[in-house]
């Protein structure tokens, strides 16, 4: 059964150990442009240990790429980021400045804050003059230029490319992985930036003959494979299926922070928890942006006035099932809640859930708030016979009768 459908079975232990032990390791483009976000200490000790691993490492020509056009963008959005910060620490400390409005504080907490604010205003400008060195001299490019000298695979020629471009409508259509989300959010040609990096890591591997371990900070469902209460089960099953079809190889794939614990397991090396906690600490701020934004989007696209009896039942039941939504997610974190501590999966699900958690008891009380201004009422007070022709009279009538109350 495991060998007529690898890609169903989670590895084991030693699988995964044997992938180490004698596979490459490939880096996708989102593992080197997240060294810019991370402060000093943890992009040395990433670097550090791709380093240990240098007789291993690939890097695909599609990866290499689009790292070049990027890296520039992504060293603005940081500078831009620090901007920001210190404009909002500016503001704290003229909201703090006034001794005639409260919080009334002593002239020496006034000047102790200062001193904080001073202090962290000069630590952050010295961030943004680095981001502002980067543009003309990036360190991290001269290191990363040097541990990959050799080490980046072949470009594909404009009819390779063509092929591949082809091959992706249809695969696109079929919603074969990896790629196939951009679709959504890329133009043209791009959208099939992630297949022609996944052509190219088969093709190394193929060459090689070595089971493949790829490093992706990647977090759409084209390339993990998710079950539905949101547990990350490792790469696709296609993915794969693909691998061992094209180049009689196994496949495995890790995040950055997992690639840092497993690594540094591996090396038999104390895990860094520092860098460790930074790095997750980011995915999870990125993932809650990206729940927000989801949630942000599913709610504008319910938001209308509720004109029919169906509507009211449908929002209803909407609120019913996210009820039990929370309650299922309550349960689920009481029963992972004891793993966290010693398994790195259970603490990914554990604060995916909680994430998800939030989100859904706010759009309950977005729902609930929506109801009650809407002046949405029980279902016994909808008699069956009303037409929809009528509701409207019938929501002025209810509000009428309130308002002489």
């Amino acid at each position: 059964m495991k060998d007529t459908f690898p890609g169903y079975s989670r590895k084991t232990e030693d699988e995964i150990k044997k992938i180490w032990q004698e596979g490459i390791i490939v880096f996708d483009t989102n593992v080197l442009l997240n060294l810019y976000r991370y402060s000093k200490a943890t992009r040395e000790t990433l670097v550090d240990l791709i380093k240990k691993f240098k007789d291993k490492i690939w890097l695909p020509h599609q990866a290499a790429l689009e790292y070049n056009k990027n890296r520039y963008e992504v060293i603005s959005d940081q500078e831009k980021a620090y901007k920001e910060f210190i404009e909002k620490v500016i503001q704290i400390q003229k909201d703090l400045q006034s001794t005639s409005k409260p919080p009334f504080l002593s002239e020496l907490v006034h000047k102790e804050l200062n001193a904080v604010f001073d202090k962290v205003s000069s630590e952050v400008e010295d961030s943004i003059n680095k981001y502002c060195e980067y543009l003309k001299e990036d360190p991290i490019y001269s290191e990363l230029s040097a541990l990959f000298e050799n080490k980046i695979t072949e470009p594909f020629d404009d009819e390779k490319l063509e092929g591949i471009f082809k091959e992706g409508e249809e695969r696109y259509r079929k919603k074969v992985p990896p790629g196939y989300e951009d679709e959504k959010s890329k133009e043209g040609n791009r959208k099939y930036g992630d297949l022609v990096l996944w052509k190219q890591v088969l093709e190394k591997a193929k060459e090689l003959s070595k089971p493949v371990l790829l490093i992706t900070d990647e977090r759409k469902t084209d390339w993990w494979w998710k079950i539905k209460d949101g547990r990350n089960m490792g790469p696709r099953h296609e993915l794969v299926a693909e691998m061992y079809e094209h180049a009689k190889v196994d496949f495995h794939m890790y995040s950055s922070e997992r690639f840092l614990s497993y690594g540094q397991l591996f090396l038999k090396e104390q895990i860094n928890e520092q860098a460790l906690k930074e790095i997750q600490a980011m995915k999870k701020a990125e993932m809650e942006e990206i729940i927000r934004i989801k949630n942000l989007a599913k709610l504008r696209h319910e938001k209308s006035t509720i004109e029919s009896k169906n509507d009211f039942k449908r929002l209803i039941m909407h609120r019913d099932e996210l009820r039990l939504k929370s309650d299922e997610i309550d349960r689920q974190l009481e029963m992972i809640k004891p793993e966290i501590d010693e398994n790195i999966e259970a603490r990914d699900f554990y604060d995916h859930m909680a994430q998800e958690r939030i989100f859904v008891r706010r759009e309950l009380r977005e729902l609930n708030h929506r109801i009650r201004q809407l002046d949405l009422i029980t279902d016994r007070d909808f008699d069956s016979d009303i037409e929809e022709s009528n509701l409207r009279r019938f929501f002025r009538k209810k509000r009428d009768e309130e308002g002489n109350n």
